[in-house]
């Protein structure tokens, strides 16, 4: 089965055996992300939180034919723990 970055187009050839999740298939670094309702398909450089700082990087908006105003989902900190920022208010004790 093939494979194709949505944004550059570089493909990857992927062998699956049986039923598999696409997360867990993909090469190290390409990943699903969540732009503006709809899923693409990005390799490890397209799909790299730098283009991701501050909105979406030019490159992806171009490449994906988007607007600038688009909503971006981080599926990276919903992986965080939910006490996460409450241990870090916490005053921690001086020796």
């Amino acid at each position: 089965m093939k494979i194709c970055c949505d944004a550059c187009q570089a493909e990857y050839t992927l062998e699956v055996k049986g039923p598999i999740l696409l997360k867990d298939a993909l090469p190290r670094g390409w990943r699903p992300r969540r732009i503006d309702g709809r899923v693409y398909i990005l390799c490890d450089v397209c799909g790299n939180l730098r283009q991701f700082v501050g909105g979406l990087s030019p490159y992806l908006q171009q490449r994906l034919q988007l607007p600038s105003n688009v909503e971006i989902e981080f599926p990276e900190h919903t992986e965080i723990p939910h006490d996460w920022f409450e241990r870090l208010r916490e005053p921690k004790p001086r020796a």
